[in-house]
């Protein structure tokens, strides 16, 4: 019977190690792949019927019975476009008479037949459409591309920019009504703004017998991963990144040991946010922040899905350090590209800035990192090809306007934006502090009547405000479109509205350094205050290894850095610079990538610009040298200003009670480098002061021992041996001096200054002291009581088991 008990028992436990271990293998989501080709329904460069004629051709213009004689024909590609060549424009449609204000919208229709339509479960089509779509099938929309919800104004532009559409862009119809025989698509493109370069349609529909493709595990594979700043810098980060389907969004992490990547056993776990990308894009993105992170610390971490075991490939962040005081970051604009190559430029680009700046501690980057923000394809791009920095370092960006796609920027980078920001679906705003310096990141896709939203500008005014309050020594704007830039974009009527209301309130906030994108060509401005230039004359400059720099100069410093992608724009004539009111120090087009290396101290902007061949560097797989193109610097003087008053606070005549004072004033002056000490234009006063109090000392007499001197406020005698506690007790000194106070966590007790009594004292031992309990024998009586629990405990089971 026991071997039958026991034989039950070590089957009921097996049995449970087996459910357990099958509780343990993951998951794999892998069905059997289906035929993905489909059959092709509209082939590519068919032929369409089209109406360019600026006007609305009626409501019922998409269905099947609409009469479209009257419409010319033509074969895909159709529309115009300075590119005819590469987007293979095979027809040339009419925009209307006006260059600037070209025709918002162009009408398409084509019948098809379709048999055994029922079979067709989804449908996809490839699409070329510069810049925005709607899409119907028998009358009904199926999607929208680059198109915002409500109701569609088909006498207006869209504001949407896409590419140049050189390549076509996958779109999932899902499910379209389709019938048996003839069918008709029907799709709208529209253009940006009537100025909008060019207009492009061409489409191949394909049906599929099969549902939705099949999950696989890769699916949940975490994509696309950024570090940003979020919050204090000091002690959080924000991650994002993006799945093909929704999963958890688990982001683990570990502090740094060596050199070994850890096995994030024990890690620390924190679970963020998952949404729904825009149907364009596709996907899921997930968003997470860390909190509560050490100072100054390097950590590993892994974003994915606990449950599914399903992570990325470990990377590393660092959080600022405590009481930084210099700091160096890289700087570069308009990534943008259209080709997973011109993406690799940037990529080669700000690995030769790390190169030459290996601790710059994170990017900063002024916007359109993108060139079609609805392109999945580019934001690969632009991940893919960079994903090593952009998973291991921080990147602080501004919003541009190709990066306005339906939240895609919010959903990209995960920043702590204020809670009643406006228009978040075409980007964010937000401010981070670094060392001695605070950043002001804007969204200047946030506009009403092209200037910034009024909430936006009272955010902006109260943070800088703020930022000052707190301390801060620098002030750094950042934002896309430029207001002080010297190419095409120099006289656009929104960048004349931005520059009038934005460049007064920088000068009233006392900003310091304004860095921009937008135009794609160099640019660094002469000092401004408001909209006005600063005399060069009026401001003092200082040379320190080979930078020159301006000494206080007030107001503010503009600043474009080209591109690190491949568009350049040229400059403009000076006359025309001259009368849109903008004053350059340096420009040029050198049509190469850029970068700038930019370093802050307490007292010094450094500014470093460079270009570099990262075209051709890639394209031979050589590392080339980036050439110094530019350099500028301040130099701020409020340090040796502080001393200098300090100075002049001194007495006229000092004392030896004053000794303290001028030698704590000495220690400030010591402290500066001596540069800035050449800017304490009183250190003469110092001296002369130091050298009165020498001579007060040495006509002194020598004192007898045991006798103070009256000028000194610290005894000549032997200081008191005093008992340190751990708490606050009032310890008499002597019969004759008043009780004083022992300061808790072991602080030495000194006489007070004031007290006459204090002058003169001497201990010689602690009798009259109270001594503090050391709690010894409550400590004994503890032990005695916990032997005898043990001894009457041992001696119950004892006479227990005797009685048995």
């Amino acid at each position: 019977m026991k071997k039958w008990k026991s034989g039950f028992v070590y089957l009921f436990v097996a049995l449970m190690l087996i459910q357990v271990g099958v509780g343990y293998v993951p998951i794999q989501h892998v069905v059997k792949a289906e035929n993905v080709e489909g059959d092709t329904l509209i082939a590519k460069e068919s032929s369409w019927k089209y109406w360019d004629q600026g006007t609305y051709p009626g409501d019922t213009w998409r269905d099947g019975a609409f009469d479209d004689a009257s419409w010319k024909s033509g074969k895909g590609a159709l529309g115009y476009n300075p590119k005819n060549l590469d987007i293979k424009i095979n027809t040339t449609i009419s925009y209307g008479a006006d260059e600037d204000k070209k025709y918002p919208v162009s009408f398409f229709r084509k019948n098809f037949e379709v048999k055994g339509a029922d079979k067709y479960l989804r449908a996809n089509l490839a699409l070329k459409a510069d810049d925005s779509a709607v899409i119907y099938v028998n009358g009904k929309e199926v999607n929208r591309v680059r198109l915002a919800d409500g109701v569609i104004n088909f006498g207006d532009y869209s504001g949407q920019q896409s590419s140049d559409a050189v390549e076509y862009e996958g779109i999932k119809l899902g499910a379209i009504p389709l019938q048996e025989g003839t069918n008709t698509i029907a799709i709208a493109v529209f253009q940006q703004k009537g100025s909008s370069s060019d207009v492009t349609f061409d489409a191949e529909l394909t049906g599929f017998v099969t549902p939705e493709e099949t999950v696989v595990d890769e699916d949940y594979a975490p994509s696309k991963i950024a570090v940003t700043f979020f919050g204090n810098t000091q002690t959080q980060k924000g991650f994002t990144w993006h799945t093909k389907l929704d999963a958890k969004s688990d982001l683990q992490y570990v502090k740094t040991v060596g050199s070994a990547v850890p096995s994030f056993a024990g890690a620390q776990l924190v679970t963020g946010k998952s949404e729904a990308n825009d149907v364009a894009i596709g996907g899921f993105s997930h968003q997470v922040t860390a909190k509560y992170l050490d100072p100054g610390t390097t950590y590993w971490y892994r974003v994915g899905d606990e449950a599914r075991d399903k992570w990325s490939e470990p990377a590393q962040f660092t959080t600022q350090k405590r009481d930084t005081k210099a700091f160096d970051f890289l700087y570069v604009t308009d990534s943008q590209g259209s080709s997973e190559e011109e993406y690799s430029w940037t990529d080669a680009t700000l690995n030769k800035g790390f190169a030459m700046y290996p601790n710059a501690e994170f990017i900063l980057q002024t916007g359109d990192l993108v060139n079609t923000s609805s392109s999945p394809a580019e934001w690969g791009w632009l991940f893919g090809t960079s994903q090593n920095l952009l998973s291991n370092t921080t990147i602080a960006a501004a919003t541009g306007n190709h990066d306005a796609f339906n939240n895609s920027f919010r959903q990209h980078f995960y920043y702590d934006h204020p809670v009643n920001a406006n228009n978040l679906n075409k980007g964010v705003y937000y401010s981070f502090d670094y060392g001695p310096a605070h950043f002001i990141m804007l969204n200047t896709n946030d506009q009403d009547s092209r200037a910034l939203d009024p909430v936006q500008l009272a955010w902006l005014k109260e943070d800088a405000k703020q930022a000052r309050a707190d301390g801060a020594k620098w002030l750094v704007v950042a934002f896309h479109k430029g207001i002080y830039t010297v190419a095409s974009h120099m006289t656009d009527t929104e960048i004349v509205t931005l520059r009038d209301q934005l460049a007064p309130v920088f000068d009233e906030l006392g900003i310091d350094i304004v860095l921009q994108g937008h135009d794609h060509s160099y640019f660094r401005s002469q000092q401004m205050k408001g909209k006005s230039p600063i005399a060069p004359d009026a401001i003092s400059r200082v040379e320190e290894d080979k930078v020159l720099r301006d000494v206080d100069p007030g107001g503010q410093s503009y600043h474009v850095i080209n591109t690190s992608g491949y568009k350049f724009y040229q400059p403009q004539s000076e006359s025309k610079m001259s009368a849109a009111g903008v004053y350059p120090v340096k420009y040029a087009q050198p049509m190469l990538q850029m970068f700038a290396g930019i370093s802050f101290t307490e007292d010094r902007f450094t500014y470093k610009a460079y270009t570099y061949d990262a075209k051709t560097a890639n394209a031979v797989r050589a590392t080339a040298e980036a050439s110094l193109f530019d350099t500028y610097g301040i130099l701020k003087t409020d340090r040796a200003k502080a001393v200098a008053a300090e100075i002049d606070a001194l007495p006229t005549k000092v004392a030896l009670a004053d000794k303290a004072t001028v030698l704590a004033v000495k220690a400030a002056y010591d402290n500066l480098d001596t540069t800035l000490q050449k800017y304490v234009l009183n250190y003469n006063s110092l001296t002369s002061k130091l050298a009165d109090l020498n001579a007060l000392e040495a006509e002194q007499p020598e004192l007898e021992p045991g006798v103070t001197d009256p000028n000194l406020e610290v005894p000549t005698t032997e200081k008191p041996v005093i008992p340190k506690s751990p708490e606050t007790q009032e310890i008499p000194i002597s019969s004759n001096t008043t009780s004083k106070s022992v300061q808790p966590v072991m602080q030495e007790v000194l006489p007070n200054k004031d007290s006459v009594e204090a002058k003169s004292y001497a201990v010689t031992g602690t009798d009259g002291i109270n001594l503090p309990s050391t709690g010894d024998a409550d400590r004994m009586w503890a032990f005695v009581l916990l032997g005898g629990s043990f001894l009457v405990l041992g001696s119950t089971i004892w006479w227990r088991r005797k009685l048995k």
